[in-house]
């Protein structure tokens, strides 16, 4: 997967105790180098029984329109759940929480099923 490596070489490179902000603009640079396209700082709006949340929740990176990423250092699974409670909200079919400060990083690479589509 494109998304993997090149958060990969930018783990690599920044090292596992970078902070997000900076670990951010290296991912953005490296995606733009690979020709993924992205949304950094994105806002998602939430619909709830009619109502809409506006800018209910914010992901660090919408690559190529269709997967949400966020980037965390903490050791619990406080961003999984957001990532679970964005994709309950959205039709994104699958969302990655990425924990930065991981030693490996693909120990810290979780991909997410939308539990509301059905998988193909």
């Amino acid at each position: 997967m494109q998304l993997y490596d090149a958060a990969k070489e930018v783990h690599e490179i920044c090292g596992n105790g970078a902070s997000v902000k900076l670990f951010k603009a290296c991912l953005a640079h490296e995606l733009r180098l690979r020709g993924i396209r992205y949304r950094i700082d994105q806002l998602v709006t939430v619909h709830y029984k009619g109502f809409k949340i506006e800018q209910a929740m914010q992901l660090d990176f919408v690559i190529e329109d269709i997967i949400p990423l966020n980037l965390t250092t903490k050791q619990e699974n406080l961003n999984w759940e957001d990532m679970h409670t964005i994709l309950r909200f959205s039709d994104f079919p699958l969302g990655i929480s990425l924990n930065i400060s991981e030693t490996q990083l693909i120990d810290g690479f979780k991909k997410i099923q939308n539990p509301l589509i059905r998988k193909i």
